[in-house]
């Protein structure tokens, strides 16, 4: 067996497994959900397969071919803003009255935005850590 084959001693890590280890720490464990957010804050959320995310008990559409996809949500207290992992704008919405269900993406004030953002957006949430999980 070579390096990268070998099985663990001590309970260390050897050859890929190490190094991934090194760079992203421990395994994130991503969901499409938010239970609590906090007045203003951001967080990495997976795509259900069906394209939406849910944000306490609304679920917002990213559209159906970004299931499965990492996004990044950033929010205050006027509105919420999805991003993909690079800072392109998939959606962003103004917070829906309370109780309301589905918020469809016809409802995003801008959609699908290509380039970088500006300063004070989601590339900012993107340069910083990440709020604690919720």
């Amino acid at each position: 067996m070579d390096a990268g084959t070998e099985a663990p001693e001590n309970g260390t890590t050897t050859g890929l497994d190490a190094e991934i280890q090194l760079e992203t720490g421990a395994p994130e464990n991503i969901s499409g959900t938010i239970s609590h957010p906090a007045d203003t804050g951001s967080r990495k959320l997976r795509v259900y397969s069906n394209g939406v995310v849910k944000i306490v008990t609304t679920m917002f559409s990213l559209t159906k071919r970004m299931g499965g996809r990492i996004v990044i949500a950033a929010w205050d207290l006027e509105e919420i803003m999805f991003a993909n992992t690079e800072g392109e704008v998939i959606a962003e919405y103004a917070w829906p009255p309370e109780g309301t269900g589905y918020v469809g993406i016809g409802k995003s004030l801008t959609r699908f935005r290509s380039g970088r953002l500006s300063e004070g957006t989601v590339t900012d949430v993107l340069r910083h850590q990440l709020s604690p999980v919720s």
